[in-house]
């Protein structure tokens, strides 16, 4: 499913810095000054961008949520390249150990370099030692998803939303969902405009922890983006991408997402992306799903990770998580038939036992079951998924 997607405007980098400088400063009139450098500030002029696409520097070196976040900037070391992008450039780590000690080597020498304090360097290294990058994650077999965590992408119904939402919502709860996802525009969901439909969702008794709207919404309207989720109370409002875009669409919705996550940070609200498979076709050795990863700030913006799209392309989703840990509270579960068609969850090829295992590291919230071609209708077929999900172990 694609959902409403302004193709974003090409511009030198110079002037989609500017863009995003001017947008951040005009949705955030009274947020705080970045943190300061460790001593004075770094003013060595970049000569050469050896990271193009690489971790943004508006960001933390960040390993995961909580105690995995060092706090510390992830300062650009003048060549473009940043903390996390020397931390990376280590890669891969056989364990954690591995991966705990190579941090540990670049923190010293960035100290060494004057890049970071003592301090800063030990916070870095205390919060790769939290983080799990490098600890296997097995499937036991003995686990199962909390329900209340289960939800519905309600594109599955989207034959009968627009002409019976009461009837559909209720089929839905009653086969046991408690959480659904809408999707759709500002003030256009299925034909109702978001106060319209949430009481009906309520009356359901679902609840609705994340929404779909187009890029255009977050560009040119964000007080209706957050009017709508906080009628329906959505913590999560999610956006689609395009297919047309090239690398340097995908860094410049990057800013604009940093932007605006800042501005719905403050009314409790995370912008999230939403993949298809497009983002992960390499554009001179860049995939743009990775240019989102490392240029958005992960304390302010979220991926909803859509397993079968990730999979139509041969991408993992645990090497994703692993190397992103804490960046996947949405995870959108579908399935694959045998011919790669679309399939009910738990009736296709997808390993999600494999998958699930890695939910803690990934910092999964709500595991949200869609199937974009559901047959015989779509309410069988969402009932038919929640069924084998509640069964799954993993």
């Amino acid at each position: 499913m694609e959902l409403n997607s302004a193709r974003p405007s090409r511009r030198s980098r110079r002037a989609r810095h500017l863009l995003a400088v001017s947008l951040a400063a005009a949705l955030l009139p009274l947020a705080p000054a970045p943190a300061s450098a460790a001593a004075a500030p770094d003013t060595r002029a970049a000569t050469a961008d050896s990271c193009p696409w690489g971790y943004t520097s508006s960001a933390t070196v960040f390993f995961g949520r909580n105690r995995a976040d060092s706090g510390v900037p992830n300062r650009d070391l003048g060549n473009g390249c940043t903390i996390m992008d020397a931390i990376w450039a280590e890669a891969p780590f056989l364990d954690h150990g591995s991966f705990v000690r190579a941090v540990s080597r670049v923190a010293t020498g960035l100290r060494k370099d004057g890049v970071v304090t003592g301090k800063e360097s030990r916070s870095i290294v205390r919060a790769a030692a939290r983080s799990p990058i490098g600890t296997p994650q097995p499937a036991t077999g003995t686990r199962a998803l909390p329900d209340e965590r289960i939800g519905l992408v309600l594109y599955t119904v989207r034959a009968t939303m627009p002409s019976a939402p009461e009837a559909t919502l209720a089929a839905l709860a009653s086969c046991g969902y408690r959480n659904a996802e809408p999707s759709g525009a500002v003030d256009n969901f299925y034909g109702r405009t978001a106060t319209a439909l949430a009481p009906v969702v309520t009356d359901a008794g679902l609840s609705v922890p994340s929404i779909g709207i187009g890029l255009g919404d977050l560009q040119n309207n964000i007080d209706g983006v957050i009017a709508n989720a906080r009628a329906f109370g959505a913590r999560y409002v999610r956006i689609s991408g395009s297919g047309s875009w090239g690398l340097d669409d995908y860094s410049e919705v990057a800013a604009t997402l940093n932007a605006v996550g800042a501005r719905l940070k403050q009314a409790g609200i995370t912008v999230a992306y939403h993949n298809h498979g497009f983002e992960f076709t390499a554009r001179d050795g860049v995939r743009g799903y990775d240019v989102l990863l490392r240029e958005t700030d992960p304390n302010l913006v979220a991926m909803e990770l859509d397993l079968y799209w990730a999979a139509s392309v041969g991408v993992d989703p645990v090497e994703l998580i692993s190397q992103h840990p804490g960046r996947f509270p949405l995870f959108h579960v579908k399935d694959m038939a045998a011919d790669g068609s679309f399939a009910d969850v738990g009736e296709g090829t997808i390993d999600f036992a494999r998958i699930f295992a890695y939910s803690r590291m990934a910092g999964v919230e709500y595991y949200l079951t869609e199937n974009d071609s559901p047959r015989p209708d779509g309410v069988s077929s969402a009932c038919d998924s929640y069924a084998n999900l509640r069964a799954l172990r993993y």
